[in-house]
């Protein structure tokens, strides 16, 4: 099965649409419900991160793949421009909520913080 590319504009508003695809996504890989739901907040989560880091991104861009050992999702922040976020949000606060969610998560950060969020859920039984 080919990877599911979705970009929307990196606004708030538009989150509810990334929740929606990776419901999607969820329900043509047969996830359980519980699982689906911790995607769905994981996604959530990962765009409150990517949203307030010292960078304004124009796009965010949400890539779904299955592979062997579970869906790996990834969040990227793309065509960002360097700023200084009022609050920026703590990676590693943003991290300990990730982790019961999902079966592995990274975090890919640079000078003006996290850019990317690679998550695998969890395979098939």
């Amino acid at each position: 099965m080919k990877p599911m590319v979705l970009t929307v504009p990196a606004k708030k508003e538009w989150v509810l649409v990334l929740r929606m695809a990776a419901a999607g996504v969820s329900a043509l890989y047969d996830l359980p419900v519980d699982v689906l739901e911790d995607l769905r907040t994981a996604i959530e989560e990962s765009c409150e991160l990517l949203l307030h880091q010292d960078y304004t991104a124009e796009t965010l861009t949400l890539q779904c793949e299955v592979r062997k050992d579970g869906l790996h999702v990834c969040l990227s922040a793309m065509e960002r421009t360097c700023c200084c976020a009022e609050d920026p949000a703590d990676a590693d606060i943003a991290r300990l909520i990730l982790e019961p969610l999902v079966k592995e998560v990274e975090l890919q950060k640079d000078e003006n913080g996290v850019h990317c969020v690679h998550m695998t859920m969890p395979a098939r039984g």
